[in-house]
């Protein structure tokens, strides 16, 4: 924690009572727990915080250092129980009410890095916690000292030829005046420049030569002005001179005006950068302070797309349980109907219809499942893939943007696997992204064509994608994987997803390299690691004993002969198809009940050898009915089985591992619910 001494002397008029400056005196108790106080950033606007022990300043914390340490995985977990003072910004500012403004301004203002951005905490001479000063409040205070500084400097020069016989005291008197005014020039943690209305500058600091990247500023009446102007982007560029002309026509108002302008820089490409300028009245000049914000936009950015994605996730996954609840008896009574019909005449008619109705729901719930793996951000989960089975599955996805975009699709597949170790929904994310930008750039191309081709060698697998769109051009194929850098209208892109690929393919140890002609097409190659042997033989193995678990053994029957089976579920139609196929195919007594609360009493009246229940019911749901199995009826806890229509939250599969519980998703095959009731009664 940086504290500035109060008694340290500025030779400075300004005399600024600092409370004056305070945006908000919001504070919370170092003992506050890390969630309450991410909750209260929630609620509130403030991005910083003061937190106390009693009455007495102890530190500071942002809305972005709670979000970062709860947006972790398992963030919430591991911290949101902390108390939020073993969390404080290291090496916070915090200034007594008493300390100059100047002061405050210099050490404020010359903090190194991320240091810069964060606000500063006001306390009384006693310690004792006054507020919050924000860092553009103290940026603005700066703009106007380095006016005034220029001002006392014109002035004692105009004394010194109107007044010779004080030469003495206004040489040292200026002497002193520029050396502060060099201070907070020279050493300012911004960008500071005095421009022109065309935008040449006509001053600027070593802080500026670094950010754009420029020689040292040349001498007046050498090489000419620099245009600042000219770094602008192609399509800021107006607006910025628009800015600057109204400065010039309004000098009256010399208020400071916050802009954002996008800056192509030499070697580093485009930047994002924040200005604050004002109108210097005494030299007829437009004061500009640059801040280049470019990373801070891009985590904000994460943010709020993290915000989203927690939106999407929560509506999806309702639509998502409701229509697995309707497709559940589609696939049940089309799998009793083939079995009514086997016998029938009409089997060779009627069983294809019965299977393409199968199929067609089955396909619906195998795409519920995709999307749902996308629209939420899973932990990485890294398995054997085989790269042609990937594509196949995204084109299904994309099939719709494939047919209203009229494009022509060519794959270009080997016979044998093509197999990689990657996590599945992280891989069709990469290529959900090439293909949709491929269909961008061929959207007014005559010619629509799509190559998808996949290859594979001893050490690693390729896969490419392939338009006929407009290409790219040469100066942009080193900033396309830029964050922000986008050739698309604001509308239809945001610059992120090219980057976002590479940074998956680099996780996967892989390269994504492009090529491009101009007006002739773009293709894009992956190139990832080839699973290995052992990978692959863990593979196949899981899958043989996942088949070997499938036979049967015989069923240890109750001395009546038949078994007692309970299921519980809100929906009828769904009871009533599980009830008809375990009577079909199991010696058993089916009871029905429609509520977690109702499966309880009748496992209270009655004993079963066996229980089914749905997960999500009103009021007492599954998890609260296996609960009460494990406290009163133990024996009955190895003989649960799980059936949702979730297609499977993190929370939701989190308490399912918790509880050891067998579980099927809605739709399911009645034989793979036939095999599931099998396993658990002959295996517990």
């Amino acid at each position: 924690m940086i504290l500035i001494d109060p008694k340290q002397e500025f030779r400075s008029a300004e005399s600024v009572d600092l409370s004056q400056l305070l945006e908000h005196g919001e504070s919370v108790q170092a003992t506050e727990l890390v969630e309450n106080v991410y909750n209260w950033f929630q609620r509130h606007q403030q991005e910083y915080i003061g937190v106390l022990n009693g009455k007495k300043f102890v530190g500071l914390v942002s809305r972005g250092q709670v979000g970062f340490l709860l947006g972790a995985r398992f963030g919430l977990a591991i911290y949101g129980r902390q108390p939020i003072g073993s969390h404080l910004i290291e090496n916070s500012l915090h200034v007594s009410s008493s300390t100059p403004l100047l002061a405050v301004l210099n050490v404020a203002l010359s903090r190194p890095g991320d240091l810069f951005y964060d606000d500063i905490a006001l306390v009384d001479e006693t310690s004792e916690y006054l507020g919050i000063i924000t860092v553009p409040t103290l940026v603005q205070w700066q703009s106007q000292l380095i006016q005034e500084k220029t001002r006392q400097a014109e002035a004692h020069k105009m004394a010194l030829e109107e007044k010779n016989q004080h030469l003495f005291r206004s040489l040292n008197e200026l002497r002193q005046s520029r050396g502060r005014y060099e201070i907070l020039f020279e050493n300012s943690a911004l960008g500071v420049a005095l421009l022109n209305a065309r935008g040449e500058m006509e001053t600027s600091n070593r802080r500026l030569e670094s950010l754009l990247g420029l020689e040292p500023n040349p001498e007046p009446g050498g090489q000419g002005l620099r245009d600042l102007s000219a770094y602008m982007v192609a399509k800021e560029r107006p607006a910025f001179l628009r800015l600057l002309q109204n400065h010039e026509e309004n000098p009256k108002d010399t208020t400071a005006r916050t802009s954002e302008f996008m800056l192509q820089l030499p070697d580093r490409g485009p930047r994002l950068f924040k200005f604050f300028s004002n109108w210097v009245n005494e030299t007829g000049q437009i004061c500009v302070l640059l801040n280049d914000i470019t990373e801070q936009r891009v985590l904000e950015h994460r943010l709020v797309q993290k915000e989203k994605s927690a939106l999407l996730d929560s509506l999806v996954g309702g639509i998502a349980h409701e229509i697995n609840n309707k497709l559940a008896p589609i696939v049940g009574y089309t799998d009793l109907l083939l079995l009514e019909i086997a016998s029938l005449k009409e089997v060779e008619v009627l069983g294809p219809y019965c299977e393409t109705i199968r199929e067609a729901a089955m396909e619906s719930a195998k795409i519920i499942r995709q999307l749902l793996q996308l629209s939420r951000p899973l932990a990485r989960e890294l398995v054997v893939l085989d790269v042609r089975d990937l594509f196949n599955e995204v084109r299904a996805l994309v099939t719709f943007r494939l047919r209203a975009s009229n494009c022509q699709v060519e794959t270009i597949f080997p016979s044998d696997p093509a197999r990689i170790y990657a996590d599945a929904t992280q891989i069709k994310q990469v290529l959900i992204n090439l293909i949709f930008n491929a269909l961008d750039a061929m959207e007014h191309a005559p010619e629509k064509r799509l190559r998808l081709t996949v290859a594979a060698d001893q050490g690693q697998v390729t896969f490419r994608v392939a338009d006929t769109g407009h290409g790219i051009k040469p100066e942009n194929l080193n900033r396309i994987f830029d964050p922000f850098f986008t050739t698309k209208s604001p509308d239809r892109g945001t610059g992120l997803g090219l980057s976002v690929c590479l940074s998956i393919v680099k996780s996967h140890y892989g390269e994504i390299v492009v090529e491009s002609v101009a007006g002739a097409g773009t293709e894009f190659i992956i190139t990832l690691p080839r699973a290995s042997e052992e990978q692959v033989a863990r593979h196949v193995e899981a899958g043989r004993r996942t088949e070997a678990s499938s036979d049967r053994a015989a069923l240890a029957l109750p001395a009546s002969g038949r078994l007692r089976i309970l299921i519980a579920d809100d929906e009828a139609f769904i009871t009533g198809m599980v009830q008809e196929a375990l009577r079909r195919s199991l010696p058993c007594l089916v009871e029905r009940v429609e509520s977690g609360l109702r499966a309880v009493t009748r496992l209270q009246q009655a004993d079963f050898d066996f229980v089914i229940s749905d997960v999500r019911m009103a009021g007492m749901d599954g998890f609260a009915v296996f609960e009460w199995v494990l406290k009163n009826q133990p024996h009955l806890a190895g003989r649960f089985l799980f059936i949702t229509g979730d297609a499977g939250s993190p929370d939701l599969n989190e308490k399912l591992e918790s509880m050891s519980v067998p579980v099927l998703r809605k739709p399911f095959e009645i034989e793979a619910l036939l095999q599931m009731c099998h396993k658990l009664l002959t295996s517990r």
